[in-house]
């Protein structure tokens, strides 16, 4: 999985022959910077929140992270993102310059994978007015409904909230699309309709409100806004917002069936995650990987060391909720470079959900999140016993 020599570097390095000047201001001072990979090169994006499905994305935070201690210190976390329908030619071209990115601010940024609808807490602060899915990509452009002037697309999307961050996707145009438990939008020319479904949580209602008004901002506040709660909201009557979203399957004319809204059961539970034994591995060159230890942490029981992370290697712990990249700093650079793609063959092969976060750390400069997993080093500790 390295791509090292592989035609993706070769084609890369090509786009960027002398060297890459979407570079030049990055991480100079505090603040958030976007890139888009188009055909293989890095491109400025200027839309913050707004991620199409069909592409991959570079986000770089730069901030200051003792103030009272160093104001002058600049510290870094670089995060490439990876919509739903990306090919693997942009997910690896994002994961090649996310390494080139760490390389140009000496090593200082934590590294982390993004997937959409599974970001990151971290992540998502960054957008306190919640990400907006945009469908295509770079190919087929996804054009905004205000860049359109003979006519408004009707679209819709969902509102799903997750505490006080909350997440809005573009859903099908169809009741069947809809469920109890969450909140849509409905995007006319003439009004955006805003539904709360019975079982929707507050926050997701008040993220509502701020999407809808920023979204009437945009089109110079033409379009009325009203909110609807489900049970009065005029569906029986097919008015408002129900006239663009019809309550009847027909063929040929004839009813064949209708179209109701979904359970709040049927949208999904995000709380429920299966238990899972925290494993470390080993990553050899050439590819594949050496279990060193395999752990159910448990209240009470003794962690393993964190002597077992060697400075000539490269690791990955998989936490069951997240995997964790730590870099030795005597590892090998090509080992070091192709650590996010071989993470990402790693969730395909060992069959773990393709959306867990990946974090890389660098020895000596590790997360407290990553440095829970493990005790004390061992005295006169020896190289990692590997367990077949």
């Amino acid at each position: 999985m390295s791509l090292f020599g592989s035609d993706i570097e070769k084609k890369v390095k090509q786009a960027a022959a002398d060297g890459e000047p979407q570079w030049d201001d990055a991480g100079l001072k505090v603040g958030l910077q976007i890139w888009r990979i188009e055909q293989f090169k890095v491109k400025r994006w200027q839309k913050p929140g707004k991620f199409h499905r069909g592409d991959s994305y570079i986000i770089l935070n730069t901030f200051v992270k003792n103030p009272d201690i160093n104001p002058d210190k600049l510290a870094y976390d670089v995060h490439f993102w990876i919509g739903s329908e990306s090919t693997q030619d942009e997910y690896g071209t994002a994961a090649y310059k996310t390494v080139e990115l760490d390389d140009k601010l000496r090593g200082e940024p934590v590294q982390h994978r993004e997937v959409e609808e599974n970001e990151s807490k971290l992540f998502l602060s960054y957008f306190p007015k919640g990400i907006t899915y945009l469908d295509g990509g770079v190919e087929s452009g996804f054009k905004k409904a205000a860049d359109r002037v003979d006519e408004h697309e009707v679209t819709m999307y969902q509102v799903k909230g997750r505490g006080v961050q909350v997440l809005l996707s573009q859903v099908k145009l169809s009741r069947s699309a809809m469920n109890s438990g969450d909140v849509f939008i409905l995007d006319t020319e003439e009004t955006i309709y805003q539904w709360n479904g019975s079982q929707a949580n507050a926050s997701e209602k008040n993220q509502a409100q701020v999407i809808c008004q920023g979204m009437r901002n945009d089109r110079g506040g033409k379009p009325d806004l009203e909110t609807l709660d489900e049970g009065t909201d005029g569906m029986a009557a097919g008015e408002g917002m129900w006239k663009h979203l019809p309550g009847e399957r027909r063929l040929l004319g004839i009813k064949v069936g209708e179209i109701q809204i979904r359970t709040a059961e049927a949208g999904g539970d995000d709380e429920k995650v299966e238990a899972y034994a925290t494993t470390l591995y080993k990553l050899k060159e050439g590819g594949g990987v050496s279990r060193v230890f395999t752990q159910r942490m448990k209240a009470g029981a003794k962690k393993p060391p964190i002597s077992k992370l060697k400075s000539n290697g490269v690791f990955l712990l998989d936490t069951g909720f997240e995997l964790y990249l730590w870099a030795g700093d005597k590892a090998p650079p090509p080992l070091k470079g192709s650590s996010f793609p071989f993470a990402q063959k790693y969730l395909k092969s060992y069959k773990r959900p393709p959306v867990l976060p990946i974090q890389q750390c660098k020895e000596g400069r590790e997360s407290e999140n990553f440095k829970v997993f493990f005790g004390p080093a061992e005295e006169d500790a020896c190289c990692a016993c590997v367990i077949a």
